[in-house]
C-alpha cells in the first residue's frame, strides 16, 4: 500500500494553483473546479498503473516518483482541462474554420508549418518526438506491457488518445470558449510513436547496463 503515496504528487503539482487565486474569490471557485477535475483525471488514471506496479527497492521508487510528476506534466501539457466559460456566437462557419485550422491529416505537413512559422522549431520538434519516451520506457520497466510490441501499441494508443482529445477540446472552445484551442495534428502521433520506439531502446540499454554492473557486483549481493 505505501506505492499509493504517489499520489500525492498530482495533489501538490496543481495545489499550487489554489494558492495563485486564492485572493479573487469566484475566480477562485471556478479554478477549485477545475484542479479538482484535473486532480481526479490524473488519480483516477495513476490508481490504474500502481494496481499492476510493484515497487521492490529504492530504485523502483525513485523511477515511480519520476514517472508520476513526468504524468502530470504530460497531461498539463496536452489534455489539461481549462474552465473559461465565455459564451461566444457558434456559427458552423466558426465549426469548419475551426476543424480546418486545428487539424491536419497530412503526414509532414505539420512539421514543416513548424520549420518555417515557429521561432523555435527544433525545440517544439524534438519535444514532440521523445514525449513518450519516459512513458514507454516506463511500460517495460514496470511491466505494464508484456514486450516491446505492446508497448509501442500502447504508446501509439496514448498519443491517437491525446489528439482526440484536443480535438474535443478545440470544438468545445469554438462553441462556448470552455477549455482551451489545441490543434490536432497526425505528425505529433508519428512523432510520439517515434519516441515510443526510443523509450522501448532505452529501455533496452538499461537491461544491458543492469546486468553488466549485477555481475561486477554479484559477490557483494547488491544489485538495482
Amino acid at each position: 500500500m505505501k506505492k499509493y503515496i504517489l499520489l500525492g504528487v498530482p495533489l501538490i503539482f496543481y495545489g499550487q494553483s489554489l494558492l495563485i487565486y486564492f485572493s479573487n474569490v469566484h475566480q477562485f471557485l471556478l479554478i477549485i473546479l477545475q484542479v479538482l477535475l484535473n486532480i481526479a483525471i490524473i488519480t483516477g488514471c495513476m490508481i490504474f498503473l500502481l494496481k499492476r506496479t510493484r515497487l521492490q527497492n529504492v530504485f523502483d521508487w525513485i523511477i515511480g516518483i519520476c514517472f508520476s510528476v513526468y504524468f502530470c506534466i504530460l497531461y498539463h501539457n496536452t489534455v489539461e482541462f481549462l474552465f473559461i466559460f465565455d459564451y461566444v456566437h457558434f456559427t458552423l462557419n466558426n465549426l469548419r474554420s475551426t476543424i480546418h485550422f486545428s487539424v491536419n491529416l497530412i503526414p509532414i505537413k505539420g512539421i514543416l508549418d513548424v520549420l518555417h512559422n515557429n521561432p523555435s522549431p527544433l525545440f517544439q520538434i524534438v519535444g514532440n518526438a521523445f514525449m513518450l519516451t519516459p512513458f514507454a520506457f516506463a511500460l517495460l520497466y514496470f511491466k505494464w506491457s508484456k514486450n516491446n510490441k505492446q508497448a509501442i501499441w500502447f504508446s501509439f494508443l496514448c498519443t491517437v488518445g491525446i489528439e482526440l482529445v484536443q480535438f474535443l477540446q478545440s470544438i468545445l472552445s469554438s462553441m462556448f470558449e470552455i477549455g482551451m484551442g489545441r490543434s490536432s495534428d497526425i505528425d505529433d502521433v508519428i512523432l510520439n510513436t517515434f519516441g515510443a520506439v526510443v523509450g522501448v531502446g532505452c529501455y533496452y540499454l538499461w537491461v544491458k547496463i543492469k546486468q553488466l554492473v549485477n555481475q561486477k557486483i554479484k559477490n557483494s549481493g547488491v544489485t538495482f
